[in-house]
């Protein structure tokens, strides 16, 4: 090849080339230019997004735009022809099917919003959003097992969406406990503590316990949630099952104190079945005590040191019973340099009654010198009683402010049946 060829081939290919750049740059101007007025556009007039169409046909960002701005003027048909273009210039945005789906399901074309929708969901399958759009049109179309797969693959993505998942499937299934586990086919922890906290707010607390008995989990937020709205309702033999796995207790099946001898911890301000200590105590203190002691290895001290509300429980448990049997309950009280006007009592009621009606209450603990003394306490409950609520407090006191001075130690507390009269 002769020089002269040579530089002739050299000057078309750097022409060339250069021609290439100059198409690219004018390219991404156009691109840039009609961007910028679709940006533009989106807070001033169909008119500029057109125009923003027209300079860059090719470019899905424009379509993209036009597509929305005649969505929201409810132009379902012309805004999907936009959203069809975008996604054949970007065929894997999952967005852009997503809107296609959507505004083809808003133009009445739900085998198309269906094919759109089901393409955005293969090409985002840990996104929420089309899943969620998906399991929302095939539930219209009557497909409820499909819907509730997509359904929950929404709620797996995004927890948020999980609590309307549920009420859907308490819905559709019309309360009915079989076809609405189900729908919801809960396979992951998380799942079935926000169906058993669901539950429990739904007056189906047996089940919203065996929701919560088939995790993994004993503690947190939301076991917590579920035991108060449980004990809320009343529905004591429910929440005991869920406390005895929260504290890793043995369940005694009702009808005996927890740790009648405090020989465990103590709770405060805290739900329960155990022992528990008020959290707003005034001038009154507790320890436990391994000096003084009825039985076993400790005892409950409590130091009274001023005014305080006489009316105010110091200490409480609630307890599983059985309704219409006869119990007795027996303590042990000791006493040392307690002065007062009102004494400490012990009150039994029925926490099954709204009212909480008294059932029984101690003798007054008076001061005594003899050392430990022994109480009896025989009741029977009503024929609603699931279970009573045992409380050391102080009697009505016509002072104010009522005082009280001195030491008190509790121990020994029991409950059992006793034969029917």
């Amino acid at each position: 090849m002769s020089s002269a060829n040579l530089t002739l081939r050299r000057v078309l290919c750097a022409v060339g080339a250069a021609a290439l750049c100059f198409w690219g740059i004018w390219q991404a101007a156009r691109i840039g230019v009609a961007r910028t007025t679709t940006r533009k556009a989106a807070v001033s007039n169909q008119a500029a997004i057109d125009r923003a169409v027209r300079l860059s046909p090719s470019d899905p960002e424009t379509h993209f735009a036009r597509g929305a701005s005649l969505q929201q003027s409810e132009d379902y048909t012309q805004a999907k022809a936009e959203f069809e273009r975008a996604v054949q210039l970007r065929p894997r945005d999952y967005f852009l099917w997503l809107l296609l789906g959507m505004a083809r399901d808003s133009d009445r074309d739900q085998d198309g919003a269906l094919i759109a929708l089901r393409q955005s969901a293969s090409l985002a399958p840990a996104y929420a959003q089309p899943s969620w759009q998906l399991g929302n049109l095939l539930l219209r179309r009557g497909d409820l097992n499909e819907a509730f797969i997509e359904l929950r693959k929404a709620a797996k993505a995004d927890p948020t969406v999980l609590p309307v998942v549920i009420d859907l499937a308490w819905n559709i299934s019309q309360h009915d406990l079989r076809q609405f586990e189900g729908l919801l086919q809960p396979d992951t922890d998380a799942t079935r503590l926000g169906i058993a906290l669901f539950l429990a707010k739904h007056n189906q607390s047996a089940a919203a316990a065996d929701q919560f008995l088939s995790t993994q989990v004993n503690s947190g937020a939301k076991v917590d949630a579920l035991l108060d709205e449980l004990l809320k309702v009343r529905a004591f033999s429910d929440a005991y099952r869920v406390w005895v796995r929260m504290r890793g207790e043995t369940a005694n099946n009702g009808g005996a104190f927890f740790d009648g001898g405090f020989e465990g911890s103590l709770a405060t301000g805290q739900a329960g079945f155990g022992w528990q200590i008020s959290s707003n105590l005034t001038n009154v203190e507790m320890s436990v005590d391994t000096s003084d002691r009825h039985s076993g290895g400790r005892s409950l001290h409590i130091e009274f040191r001023g005014n305080s509300n006489p009316a105010t429980s110091v200490l409480t448990q609630l307890v599983l019973v059985t309704p219409l049997t006869h119990y007795r309950i027996t303590f042990a009280a000791l006493t040392r340099d307690l002065v007062s006007a009102a004494s400490p009592v012990i009150t039994v009621t029925d926490a099954s009654d709204p009212k909480n009606a008294v059932l029984i209450q101690s003798a007054p603990v008076v001061p005594d010198k003899s050392g430990w003394r022994t109480f009896t306490l025989d009741l029977k409950t009503n024929d609603t009683t699931g279970a009573i609520m045992v409380s050391v407090a102080r009697q009505n006191c016509a002072n104010d402010p009522c005082p009280a001075f001195g030491s008190l130690w509790l121990d020994s507390f029991e409950l059992r049946p006793v034969q029917n009269r």
